[in-house]
């Protein structure tokens, strides 16, 4: 497969993992209308596990909800290589989630450059908090 494709093992599906995304442990960070919030792993086959989330409270309908996930997929697929690059030269693992929050429809040609600055942002976040205390994967 691809450099650029997005295999299962590289999305989140662990419970736990999710709950702790969500809990009170997990760094997050917002930046250009995205919000990006990851928690720290044990060593596991993929270096960033993802999640991508959708409010029911801002999209009322199922439709609307799965085309902006399936909108942040690509941007995260085809943006992903400086965060994977980063991680596996450090040897660090994070469960990621990612939110689009802004008030306009998401669009890949407009967002792409506020998501490369936003993944940048949060790969600066990363360097500066590598040394948070790790989560089980389980």
């Amino acid at each position: 497969m691809s450099k650029l494709g997005l295999q299962k093992t590289e999305r989140v599906r662990s419970q736990k993992v999710i709950d702790t995304l969500f809990g009170k442990t997990s760094k997050a960070l917002m930046a250009y209308g995205f919000r990006f919030s990851w928690v720290w792993l044990e060593p596991n086959a993929a270096h960033c596990s993802v999640l991508f989330v959708c409010s029911k409270k801002k999209l009322k309908t199922a439709v609307e909800r799965n085309r902006r996930k399936r909108l942040l997929r690509e941007l995260y697929r085809i943006n992903k290589t400086p965060l994977l690059d980063y991680l596996k030269a450090e040897n660090h693992y994070i469960a990621l989630s990612l939110n689009y929050t802004g008030a306009n429809q998401l669009s890949l040609n407009l967002h792409t450059a506020n998501f490369i600055k936003a993944l940048n942002k949060l790969n600066i976040e990363l360097k500066k908090n590598n040394t948070v205390s790790i989560h089980p994967a389980n």
